[in-house]
């Protein structure tokens, strides 16, 4: 019952933050939260190896298995990533509150935990919400900004209408079968007009929070006006929940794979001109999410393992990027402000350039064991013209990434930006931010040469579902 003490651990620790931070800092009390949380998760007998079919904790609300539980630590471990990198962070000219950041980080971790346990289109729908509401408020945490207000009017207004289709194609599910529960009636849905659009709808509302093409339009301009931190959480924390509930809805796979090849050729070809860090990562993101829906919409037991696989190895990636951006203390931040990094922080320069090497998937580091990985099964399905486009898409998003690799050690800096270091004080960066570099590095470095850990954890959780969902995967 370690699932069901997690989420209520972490309910009553938001409840009481909600009192206590009025008094005092609550960042130490939701690490120490999620710490526990986490402890919970990983240390019930049932969590890596348990193979089980699962069960029910809520009267067909909640459920428990081992791919809820590989999700859940992946969720507590984004979340407290996020939560060490905010210490200390300016932005326009103020701090952000102390109190509500770390109370919204909760509530968001909290959101997923249920969101990821739900089998019930109503408390999906609830838990989806939950979450969604809590990251419009850390998105618009800019109030003197312009850029912040449109983002948080952007990702709230793309917000409603993804909530709007996703309860229209519950409805049309539910008038067909009379029941809530996402596994009742799938072949029936399957074999008539109003269970195949309801099923669209649903997919089409959760690829607007994947910000997957062509549903992507609102990632680079939120991206760009949230701050840096809350950007973090965005990459970091809703796609890993989002995926993991799509992988158990039963799919529509031309859905799938319209949007896999859109994700590929857009994340490829828009990041190629942006000058612009966080509007290059929602690209770079969306090519991501291109090869992570690839993985789903083939549908075996080997794709969907290696699509988890990429997942956790995206996490991985952006924690290590969105920590090193964060202890340079870029001010806009653009691109060029990278240039001359290797001469003032050779460290930092190097793990940031074997960071966006590992994302391009130059071998021999992690990212090239994902899409490896992907691009395996999907050629083993005989989905080979999608592999040769994947294959095209990551050569020309490699472009980008070299570019700034060179950047940050071919080109010297302007003179604009040599002054600016003059004047701003270049104090060292919190402790925490690089214990998080150090680890995520670490795995970055040495996967490909000791992946069996990853591979069995992916292979139980893989297990787990397909116990619940045999009649889904291929």
């Amino acid at each position: 019952m370690g699932g069901s003490y997690s989420e209520l651990l972490a309910s009553i620790a938001i409840l009481i933050l909600i009192v206590y931070g009025v008094y005092q800092s609550t960042l130490k009390t939701a690490v120490i939260v999620l710490f526990l949380t986490g402890f919970l998760i990983f240390f019930n007998n049932q969590l890596l190896f348990w193979e089980g079919k699962g069960f029910d904790l809520t009267n067909g609300f909640l459920t428990i298995n081992s791919w809820v539980y590989i999700i859940k630590l992946i969720i507590v471990i984004g979340s407290i990533s996020i939560l060490l990198m905010f210490k200390n962070i300016p932005f326009i000219g103020q701090r952000i509150t102390l109190f509500e950041f770390p109370g919204l980080i909760l509530i968001v971790a909290l959101g997923s935990m249920f969101l990821v346990s739900s089998i019930n289109w109503l408390s999906i729908y609830l838990a989806m919400e939950l979450q969604t509401l809590s990251l419009f408020i850390l998105v618009a945490l800019k109030r003197n900004s312009a850029y912040g207000a449109e983002a948080g009017l952007k990702y709230f207004v793309l917000g409603a209408l993804s909530s709007g289709l996703f309860l229209f194609g519950c409805a049309l599910l539910y008038g067909l079968v009379g029941e809530i529960s996402i596994h009742a009636g799938e072949r029936i849905c399957a074999l008539t007009l109003d269970g195949e659009t309801g099923k669209i709808l649903i997919i089409i509302s959760l690829l607007f929070k994947l910000s997957a093409a062509p549903f992507h339009m609102w990632a680079p301009d939120v991206y760009e006006g949230a701050p840096t931190i809350t950007t973090a959480l965005l990459v970091i924390v809703p796609k890993v929940v989002i995926f993991a509930i799509l992988v158990q809805i039963a799919s529509v796979e031309k859905v799938l794979v319209a949007s896999a090849i859109l994700s590929l050729v857009f994340g490829a070809i828009g990041a190629l001109n942006q000058t612009k860090i966080k509007r290059l990562i929602a690209y770079s993101g969306i090519g991501h999410m291109g090869f992570v829906l690839f993985g789903v919409a083939v549908g075996s037991f080997e794709s969907i393992q290696a699509s988890l696989i990429y997942m956790i190895i995206y996490v991985v990636m952006s924690i290590c990027l969105f920590s090193i951006i964060l202890s340079l203390r870029l001010r806009k931040p653009l691109i060029i402000e990278f240039s001359g990094l290797s001469r003032m922080h050779s460290i930092m320069a190097i793990s940031l350039a074997l960071t966006l090497l590992s994302i391009a998937g130059i071998p021999p580091l992690a990212g090239f064991f994902s899409k490896w990985l992907v691009l395996l099964y999907g050629i083993t399905s005989q989905y080979y013209l999608i592999s040769i486009i994947a294959v095209v898409c990551s050569v020309i998003a490699g472009v980008y990434y070299v570019r700034i690799v060179k950047i940050i050690y071919f080109q010297a800096g302007s003179s604009s930006l040599i002054w600016q270091h003059v004047f701003i004080k270049d104090k060292v960066e919190s402790f925490f931010k690089y214990i998080l570099i150090g680890f995520s590095l670490f795995f970055i470095l040495f996967l490909m040469f000791t992946p069996n850990f990853i591979m069995l954890v992916s292979h139980n959780a893989t297990m787990g579902l397909i116990k619940n969902l045999g009649f889904i995967l291929q």
